[in-house]
């Protein structure tokens, strides 16, 4: 890394830019450091699933070792009958930018030649946004974060435009959650229970059509006011200790 510095003080826009090429050489830095990472994973996976290191010989008269790649064609799952077959190239978006050419391991089938269909424990096929920009996402919608600040966050992040859709489809996995957490019933009822409600407006698209002020056709959108119910239980040990030695102390009251 080479920075060109003044003998005098720095000034503003030179201490700024002097600031950028950091940024960007540490950007580059972290985006090699997970290639690097991402790549010695997916190798030890492919060593582990095939049972052999990189240029050993396969068994081809040994029991079949089944495991759940299968090939593409016939859907053999004998990892005997698997070889190496180079990489392809992909990128990744990731929290410390894209990636560029990662090299992704294939596999071969010796029983037909056609390639094996491999799923790696930390690379979603088809999916180029890494797993820690969902997670991102899910964090910062949970802190009331805006979709298109989340977008705006991310855009600047991977060096091109996030649509609000990307984003909105991975806030969308928790829904199932969701509605599981909603219907499970509690395993242990809190001492203290403090009941409130958040009234908000909604709004809600009606079925008249007017025209907007470009001229567009709009249907009308009108507001109503909800009340959100808050159910927030509390419980300590300092509780459960209090209300132990109450417990007690009823007992020998009654006792006496």
């Amino acid at each position: 890394m080479s920075i060109q510095f003044s003998q005098g003080k720095l000034q503003d826009q030179e201490q700024k830019t002097i600031l950028q090429q950091v940024q960007c050489h540490m950007q580059k830095a972290a985006q090699e450091a997970v290639r690097g990472v991402v790549t010695e994973v997916v190798e030890a996976e492919v060593t582990a699933k095939l049972g052999r290191e990189k240029g050993q010989p396969r068994q081809t008269q040994s029991q079949e070792r089944a495991i759940d790649w299968k090939c593409g064609h016939c859907g053999c799952s004998d990892a005997n009958q698997f070889i190496r077959d180079g990489h392809y190239r992909r990128e990744l978006q990731t929290g410390w930018g894209t990636v560029q050419s990662l090299p992704v391991p294939m596999l071969e089938c010796q029983r037909c030649q056609h390639d094996v269909i491999c799923e790696y424990a930390i690379l979603e096929k088809y999916k180029k946004y890494w797993m820690d920009l969902a997670q991102d996402a899910l964090w910062s919608s949970g802190c009331s974060q805006s979709l298109r600040d989340i977008c705006d966050r991310w855009s600047a992040t991977v060096g091109h435009s996030v649509g609000l859709r990307t984003v909105n489809e991975r806030i969308n996995h928790l829904e199932p959650l969701v509605h599981q957490f909603h219907t499970q019933p509690f395993e242990q009822v809190p001492q203290v229970i403090q009941l409130d409600g958040i009234w908000v407006t909604i709004t809600e698209q009606g079925e008249v059509v007017v025209l907007d002020r470009r001229n567009r056709a709009r249907n009308e959108r009108h507001g109503k006011k909800r009340v959100i119910l808050v159910a927030l239980g509390l419980q300590s040990r300092e509780w459960e200790r209090k209300t132990r030695n109450c417990g007690l102390a009823d007992c020998r009251e009654r006792e006496a």
